[in-house]
């Protein structure tokens, strides 16, 4: 049977029963792990795995059963299990009301496009492409102690109906490659560099002159780094780099995910229209943009779209599934996501950006004058209850006259999320694109790191040599959270 033949057969066994709202998600992952380490293969992970979502609405209650084993008995099972969990939860309590958003009735089918698609490559061809970087990299730079290259690929095709009549068959492919290094520098100072590249589309990415230049500037700064000296902290201006500003950008979203308004845990709640930011800021997600997040249409049936979360500075509007969307009165913004079939779906951002503005970089630099250059995050923590936030950079360069000059690392920005959009003076014309996976209640979810470099006019600079540890890329795990 078909993908479509079972979720046929699931929508309308299940439409048998009580239920009030049933949603079927039907998949055919495949996905691929080539890694390599100090040039020794590694983490060779190639799956074929089938899933399958069913999930139930009675008298307010939610029912959930999912599986990879897909036949016609295993169907009409997790029908039943996901009943009988609604059921024995609406009989165990008073669920307030549940109301779904209306969304248009569609029946369609969208593919991604892709010049060498994952399910039809060699093995060999792979190797030979990390090799090949791997010697690029080694032979510029012989002083390195360790370098990952870890390569993933998927193709997703998935199936999505509901007792609404919906119908939506999506194919999605990605393919993302992820490099890290370590180095000891000047003064024993040992150095972390770790960067991804990739997006929509298959191993033909890795043969663009944008991934050639991404090698180059990868080495060149590796080579810098190897000068670079520990930075004291003080308060200072400084100029992000794409992705420390889309770090940013990321860290602050997760306060308009509704659901975690919902549950308390935003302060965001009756703010739309407060101002939040500088008139500079304004704040996009949008998943139909080609970008590592991109989908065409939700796990819910909603036709992907872009978000205003900001404009000018203002509070604009949130992201929302179909059930947040309907508790509050507000439109689905196409934010219902999930992992994979197996996972129900929540909140959750796509690629989510800062606006361009219309600064070169020079411009920038001369505007700031004297401060701080600070690139590519080393990771993130944020508490979006107070605001309070700590983004750990993997170096910076001073900025002395408007110019750029000693590369320094060891350290990390702090501030507070509901302030210091406040201080954006600058943002540049261009947008970078990278990729990278977002983590929320256990669930996986690609997003795209995209941003133009941000201007503040001050922000907290502290000293985190302490806390950094070894860092290796992780060949266990089949996605890379970056």
């Amino acid at each position: 049977m078909s993908l479509k033949s079972f979720a046929i057969e699931a929508i309308e066994y299940a439409q048998k029963t009580d239920a009030d709202y049933i949603d079927v998600r039907v998949e055919n992952l495949f996905s691929n792990q080539t890694g390599l380490r100090n040039s020794e293969t590694c983490g060779v992970n190639a799956n074929l795995q089938r899933n399958v979502g069913i999930r139930v609405l009675y008298k307010n209650c939610w029912g959930f059963a999912a599986s990879s084993s897909l036949n016609k008995t295993s169907i009409k099972q997790l029908v039943k299990s996901a009943f009988k969990t609604a059921k024995k939860v609406a009989a165990q309590n008073s669920a307030p009301p549940i109301k779904i958003a209306s969304i248009p009735r569609k029946k369609t089918s969208v593919a991604d496009k892709c010049k060498k698609d994952p399910q039809f490559l060699e093995q060999s061809e792979r190797i030979e492409l990390l090799n090949t970087i791997s010697s690029r990299v080694k032979g510029a730079l012989p002083v390195l102690k360790m370098f990952d290259i870890k390569l993933l690929e998927e193709h997703t095709q998935k199936i999505f109906m509901n007792s609404e009549g919906i119908e939506i068959e999506q194919i999605l492919i990605r393919a993302s490659m992820f490099l890290a290094s370590i180095l000891r520098g000047a003064g024993n100072v040992q150095t972390f560099r770790t960067m991804g590249f990739g997006g929509v589309g298959g191993l033909e990415q890795f043969e663009t002159y944008q991934f050639d230049e991404f090698l180059i500037d990868y080495i060149k700064t590796l080579r810098n780094l190897t000068q670079a000296k520990l930075l004291k902290p003080k308060e200072q201006p400084v100029i992000l780099n794409e992705m420390m500003s889309w770090n940013l950008c990321h860290e602050f979203c997760h306060a308009v995910e509704y659901d975690l308004i919902q549950q308390g845990l935003s302060p965001l709640q009756n703010k739309i229209g407060t101002k939040i930011g500088s008139e500079l800021v304004t704040i996009i997600d949008d998943a139909s943009f080609k970008g590592f997040g991109e989908y065409y249409f939700d796990d819910e049936g909603v036709k992907a779209s872009g978000t205003l979360i900001i404009e000018d500075g203002l509070l604009f509007d949130f992201l929302q599934n179909r059930e947040t969307a309907g508790g509050s009165k507000a439109i689905p913004t196409s934010n219902g996501r999930a992992e994979s079939a197996l996972n129900l779906p929540e909140v959750r951002q796509s690629n989510t950006f800062f606006e361009p503005g219309n600064h070169s970089f020079e411009e920038l630099l001369e505007s700031t004058r004297s401060g701080l250059f600070v690139s590519d995050t080393f990771g993130a923590t944020a508490d979006i209850s107070t605001g309070s936030f700590q983004l750990d950079a993997q170096f910076g360069r001073k900025i002395e006259r408007g110019e750029l000059g000693d590369y320094v690392v060891g350290f990390s920005i702090t501030g507070n999320l509901y302030h210091v959009l406040g201080d954006v003076v600058g943002i540049s014309k261009t947008l970078g694109s990278y990729p990278s996976f977002c983590g929320k209640n256990g669930q996986l979810v690609p997003v795209g790191a995209i941003s133009p470099k941000l201007a503040l006019k001050r922000i907290n600079v502290i000293s985190t040599t302490k806390q950094r540890s070894l860092r290796k890329i992780d060949f266990k795990e089949a996605r890379n959270n970056s």
